[in-house]
């Protein structure tokens, strides 16, 4: 693979394979999807999915790209398809100090390099620049304050460097973004170790993923707050398999069977926090039909 192509993935080609579609042709690589707010399902190549131009890859002052980070995922990548077979089919020791670490790096990754932490950190420019200067900008142009409140975040507010926030625009945001893939990737794999960690696992292929598939269970926490406080978090490896990570105090690295009922409780979760599409190797209608029944049988008087 090139190290800096121009279409960039955040949902990793090798762990889409694993959801191709059984009758999908070698080279087509084509797996169902269906969006989450409109659209029939319909097949589609995996090159297809969760991508964009250059996601990864900065513009320099000489008009090329730089390839720095665009490499590293794709080694990160390249590490894990190795492993990546094996957990999806089989029963791994989850205790493993190497398997965890490098399963737990690539998920802090995953929920670190999703656009919508690049559209976070945009909004988050927005409201910044809206707060100050709505009311905190002295005659000169300089912020009066050190930091505002957004939410539960604070932001520090650097009066001497304003000037330059205001003129680096949304890219200085966006690269900040980038940045931070690298600088907390460590941080956050940290959080995911301290975890409870187990897999639910089917004999037949019933699990769907989605262009998001590392997020929270619980519907008082956003799907992203995978550092909340007790934060339920599910990523679905394969059509058999979906890591859970927790803080109950029941025993660790254990494998639970499912039954069919339970793979589209499952699968209802992965779906109400799709970010646009649900990818899936079996035909989204057999899939939404387990989804609305268990939603059904879920819901009061329904």
């Amino acid at each position: 693979m090139a190290k800096n192509p121009v279409r960039q993935h955040w949902v990793p080609q090798f762990y889409l394979r694993q959801f191709i579609a059984p009758d999908s042709r070698p080279r087509s690589e084509q797996v169902w999807i269906i969006h989450r707010e409109a659209g029939e399902p319909r097949r589609t190549n995996i090159k297809n999915i969760a991508v964009e131009k250059h996601l990864y890859s900065p513009k320099r002052p000489d008009g090329s790209r730089d390839p720095a980070l665009e490499a590293k995922l794709c080694d990160l990548e390249g590490t894990l398809a190795t492993l990546w077979p094996q957990l999806a089919t089989d029963f791994v020791d989850l205790s493993s100090t190497s398997i965890r670490g490098i399963i737990a790096l690539f998920l802090s990754v995953q929920f670190l390099r999703h656009p919508e932490r690049r559209d976070s950190t945009l909004e988050t420019r927005k409201r910044i620049l809206e707060m100050v200067e709505k009311e905190h900008v002295k005659s000169q142009g300089l912020p009066d304050i050190q930091r505002v409140q957004i939410g539960q975040q604070t932001y520090a507010v650097n009066a001497s460097d304003w000037h330059n926030f205001l003129s680096g625009g949304d890219e200085s945001s966006v690269d900040s973004w980038r940045k931070m893939i690298e600088r907390d990737a460590m941080r956050y794999a940290q959080m995911l170790l301290t975890k409870r960690w187990s897999i639910v696992y089917t004999k037949d292929p019933l699990f769907v993923t989605s262009d998001y598939p590392l997020y929270v269970v619980q519907p008082n926490l956003k799907r992203f707050q995978v550092g909340g406080k007790d934060a339920m978090i599910q990523f679905p490896i394969s059509p058999t398999r979906i890591l859970c990570l927790d803080d109950l105090q029941e025993p660790e690295n254990q494998y639970y069977s499912a039954t069919e009922s339970n793979a589209d409780f499952y699968n209802l979760m992965t779906w109400v926090n799709t970010e646009s599409f649900l990818i899936s190797s079996r035909n989204p209608d057999e899939v939404m039909a387990g989804i609305y029944r268990v939603g059904q049988e879920r819901t009061p008087n329904g």
